[in-house]
């Protein structure tokens, strides 16, 4: 099929920014474990638990208690105490990750069939951001078809993940709860990281220049080269990270490497990363207990299906396991591929 529009699912924020329920920052409501992917769902109910009653976790700049405020590429930044713990546990853990990436990076390189689609590699990445979110008292509860998240025998097969964009966050929850291997589609420029740089580039993800054509359409046949050997693809629809954790329109192109390498569609819905971490916090800012959480949805067949159906199907998929603070406002409705 044709790439249409630009594939785009980095973790770029727009520019423009509104607040999370529509009222000014400081009159928004608050609301105030293991790594066992089965004892954490036990606590979480496959409906939906969320209405429009249930109140935002989002702080107000003020409600953070920063203790240091600072500019970084224009934008506001803060840190406060619980951004300090976090950068001390990120500091006293993210050398062993480092050490272990380059072990076997070089055993990947030198020994001959060892590591096959770089899943050591990456799974080193899941075991740093499982014990980071878990020191942190932020690892996510998980609900939903949990079966899609281990595959321990491949009887599931390649889909392509799907997931809601709305904080930094949402890479390492993910790496949380996804353990079959995978590869991300995202921006190159997050090769400058530390650390997820190195496990992007060294695990062979699929990374985008989405300023030509070309990467776009290397990008475009490298993922479905990947869906094809079995392998799934995570990838952000919407193309950039949400200011506000509302979920915004879908970029073209992603939907139809499913339709090109013939699986199928699991979207995952992620709750209050945006309110954990949002846009104006260097780490995050508040605990992510009983706030984060993530939603396996059914897979969705795009057999004789177009993208723009497919588009409204993950819409509605991914709206209806996210808290109300993170629907789109009125306007923004209707607007997708």
């Amino acid at each position: 099929p044709e790439l249409r529009g630009s594939i785009q699912t980095s973790t770029e924020e727009p520019s423009s920014t509104k607040s999370t329920n529509g009222d000014p920052p400081s009159q928004q409501p608050r609301h105030d474990d293991d790594d066992d992917i089965s004892a954490t769902t036990a606590k979480i109910p496959t409906a939906s638990t969320y209405s429009p009653s249930t109140p935002s976790n989002v702080l107000s700049i003020n409600e953070m208690k920063p203790l240091i405020k600072f500019n970084k590429n224009g934008k506001q930044k803060v840190l406060n105490a619980t951004g300090l713990f976090h950068l001390a546990v990120i500091i006293s853990t993210m050398p062993f990750w480092l050490f272990a990436m380059e072990i076997l990076q070089w055993l990947g390189s030198n020994v001959e069939d060892f590591d096959e689609n770089r899943a050591l590699f990456d799974y080193s990445g899941k075991i740093w951001c499982r014990t980071y979110l878990s020191l942190t008292d932020c690892y996510p509860e998980i609900a939903g078809d949990i079966s899609r998240l281990k595959d321990d025998d491949g009887t599931n097969g390649a889909c392509l993940f799907v997931a809601n964009h709305a904080s930094f966050l949402d890479i390492a929850v993910l790496c949380c709860v996804l353990d079959p291997v995978f590869k991300f589609i995202a921006k190159d420029s997050l090769k400058k990281f530390p650390g997820v740089g190195k496990q992007l580039v060294g695990g062979e993800h699929v990374l985008i220049d989405r300023t030509t054509k070309r990467s776009q359409l290397r990008t475009f046949k490298q993922a479905i080269t990947y869906l094809k050997n079995g392998v799934p693809i995570m990838a952000f629809p919407e193309g950039a990270r949400s200011p506000d954790g509302r979920l915004m329109p879908f970029k073209g192109g992603i939907f139809s490497m499913a339709v090109k390498a013939k699986v199928p569609i699991v979207p995952l819905s992620l709750a209050n990363t945006h309110a954990v971490m949002p846009g104006s916090g260097f780490v995050p800012v508040q605990n992510g207990k009983g706030k984060l959480r993530v939603f396996v949805h059914d897979a969705i067949s795009v057999e004789g299906k177009g993208e723009e159906e497919i588009a409204r199907e993950v819409r509605e998929a991914l709206l209806s396991e996210l808290p109300y603070d993170q629907h789109p406002l009125e306007e923004e409705e209707g607007e997708s591929v």
